[in-house]
């Protein structure tokens, strides 16, 4: 047996791993398994007697790996064989996989994770066996080679996971349908089998169109670009796909777009994307005016212009199918521009409520008279009558009933408002803390503490502030208070070094499951500028040990997090924030009290998955110019000086219309 180890630090393997995207993990297999030449893949989920998913099976029937091969693919990290070749070995076929990742993403599905490859060699056929576990994820077990009868092929298993049944979820194979559209509509002799039944982009789509994009002026790449932009039936996560001249995906962004009522994503394809790093390209959104975000820009403008075009046809299929059932209240076309408005009028009027309205033909006939009537006399009315006219359905005016009866009207306007505006939020700081013209310019205590004190729930739902850019006494005195303890005995908190510390944010909650114990959790900021190293971890360690160190503090009942915030970490930082025996981010565990080094990345990132259910619920993504809109509108004098320098767009008119 031989164990290779990757070419990497572990903590950065656990990184790669996205321990918490099933779906995604397997999407990465299936594209390693293509990759590998094969005609077909299928994907097995196993369930245990409860129903749930303990155990995943990815088998294919490609060329397999052979022993001398496997330390090429498992040794390296961000590098693959992939990237010298120009096609699959036999077939020819456009490669997907570039970057050496796919085995790490298999973590996803298991704590343990087996392959068991077979190939044909000089020898004959052989089989071998590579193993990992979750424990050492850049450690690889692969086996001696043995001769078998078997076919040529690999089998992935990952088992011993949790919360696995994501997978058996319809909106799994919607998802890993979308993500596999072009390629099978590209390779049609290829099938991906997946719980049982093969994906069927054709059969899932209800629509698709496709553009020519002009290449940008300044790019170096003179070759036009394709769009492609597919609608599903089902509901599939949004998506824009930023893919090679074949059509292989190298990076996804968001749609950056408004589509209400559409399930949706697209596919850009440009030789221009060709030489971009992955990672590189996933940052577009960020990266400053140049040929890439030039394309990028085109490639949503057309998504806009596709999608006013889709409504405008649906409005007319909706026309022509109430003229062929009698009800629509026009027998004659427009006599002239003003009978053309009402027309119009009308046509966007009815469309948008005719899901309300009763199924009988005649009542729909005398409803759409009536409309028709109040658009001719009194068309400034046309929205109060309709309110009145188009009542709910019987199923919707019953579950409307049944919610107002456990809460008000405007309870649910306000409860959708502030998921909104929590997207918004979100969207407006990774733009400040990501984006190249604001990262370098956005300080902690300027602007990113005062924004941030005001919305604790990034930190997490439980927490409630109560110290901000205060001493470390003040953080005694409020600990104190919320003990029930009198004030603490006079004297200053000092750090080891005889100093003052001064906190950005202390927050703190009560225990949920133990009555009487509290957690507090001390903040400390720093500017997207700054990459995260020693210094600063010693700065965040003297607040937890002043804190700990002093008496008055002491209580059994309480537990401390100390977090260190940025954008990145140097080398010696990360290795120390990432050790094999504690949670990722976590440096020192000690009992009573951790310091934890997070990133912007992973905070936004969980903040994102709390609110993923509402905001598809909603059917609601936030863009940029919204979440500017929102920044400026309730974080104004925060983001002053960089609104009065350009770095952020000022306020926009109130009565500008807002891009679809």
């Amino acid at each position: 047996m031989v164990r290779v180890r990757l070419e990497t630090s572990r903590e950065h393997v656990a990184e790669l791993a996205r321990l918490r995207d099933p779906v995604g993990a397997v999407e990465e297999l299936v594209w390693n398994a293509l990759d590998a030449d094969c005609g077909r893949v299928v994907v097995t989920l196993e369930r245990n007697d409860l129903g749930g998913v303990d155990r995943v099976r990815i088998q294919d029937d490609g060329y397999g790996m052979s022993a001398e091969d496997c330390e090429e693919y498992f040794r390296p990290i961000g590098s693959s064989w992939k990237r010298r070749a120009e096609g699959t070995p036999v077939r020819k076929r456009a490669l997907h996989g570039k970057n050496g990742r796919g085995r790490v993403r298999a973590f996803a599905l298991g704590a343990y994770v087996r392959w068991t490859s077979v190939s044909e060699t000089p020898l004959g056929t052989r089989q071998l066996v590579i193993e990992a576990d979750r424990r050492s994820m850049d450690e690889f077990d692969i086996g001696e080679a043995e001769p078998t009868t078997e076919r040529p092929g690999t089998l992935c298993e990952a088992f011993g996971g949790e919360d696995l049944d994501v997978l058996a979820d319809e909106r799994a194979r919607s998802s890993l349908t979308a993500a596999f559209a072009t390629y099978l509509e590209k390779y049609p002799d290829v099938r991906i089998e997946y719980d049982g039944r093969d994906l069927d982009p054709a059969a899932e789509q209800l629509h698709a169109g496709d553009y020519v994009l002009d290449a940008p002026s300044g790019g170096a790449s003179g070759e036009p670009a394709r769009l492609r932009v597919v609608e599903w039936r089902r509901p599939v996560p949004r998506a824009l796909f930023l893919c090679d001249a074949e059509g292989m995906s190298r990076a996804q962004l968001k749609p950056g777009i408004q589509a209400p009522g559409f399930e949706f994503t697209a596919h850009l394809s440009w030789s221009g994307f060709e030489d971009v790093d992955s990672e590189q390209l996933a940052f577009t959104d960020w990266t400053p005016d140049g040929p890439l975000t030039e394309m990028l820009a085109a490639a949503r403008e057309q998504l806009r212009a596709h999608f006013r075009a889709r409504v405008d046809q649906r409005r007319r299929e909706q026309v022509a199918e109430w003229r062929r059932d009698g009800i629509y209240p026009y027998a004659t076309d427009p006599a002239d521009e003003k009978e053309r408005a009402e027309r119009e009028t009308f046509d966007a009027v009815a469309t948008t409520v005719f899901r309300h309205l009763p199924k009988s033909k005649g009542t729909r006939r005398t409803t759409f008279a009536l409309l028709r009537s109040v658009l001719s006399h009194e068309p400034s009315d046309v929205l109060r009558i309709a309110d009145e006219l188009f009542a709910l359905s019987k199923q919707e005016r019953d579950e409307l009933i049944r919610l107002l009866e456990r809460t008000t009207l405007s309870a649910l306007i306000k409860a959708s408002t502030a998921v909104a505006d929590r997207i918004d939020f979100l969207t407006a700081l990774e733009h400040l803390v990501f984006a190249p013209e604001t990262k370098p310019r956005v300080k902690e205590r300027d602007e990113l503490h005062r924004i941030l004190e005001d919305r604790c729930w990034v930190f997490g739902e439980e927490y409630a502030l109560h110290v901000s850019d205060r001493s470390l006494h003040e953080v005694l005195v409020q600990h104190c208070r919320l003990l029930g303890r009198d004030a603490p005995a006079p004297g200053p908190v000092l750090r080891a070094d005889g100093r003052p510390g001064r906190v950005d944010l202390m927050l703190s909650r009560a225990a949920r499951h133990r009555k009487g114990e509290r957690h507090h959790l001390v903040v400390e900021l720093k500017r997207p500028g700054v990459v995260l190293g020693m210094a600063e971890f010693s700065q965040i360690s003297s607040y937890a040990e002043a804190v700990m160190s002093d008496d008055r503090f002491r209580d059994p009942s309480v537990t401390w997090d100390f977090w260190l915030v940025g954008n990145a970490m140097d080398n010696a930082l990360r290795q120390l924030a990432h050790q094999t025996d504690r949670v990722p981010g976590c440096a020192v565990s000690a009992p009573g009290f951790r310091i934890m080094v997070k990133t912007w990345g992973e905070i936004i990132e969980d903040c994102q998955e709390r609110l993923r259910f509402h905001s598809e619920q909603l059917e609601y993504q936030s863009s940029t110019e919204h979440a500017m809109d929102y920044l400026l509108r309730n974080h104004g004098d925060a983001v002053a000086e960089l609104v009065g320098d350009g770095t952020i767009p000022a306020p926009r008119d109130a009565g500008a219309a807002v891009t679809p």
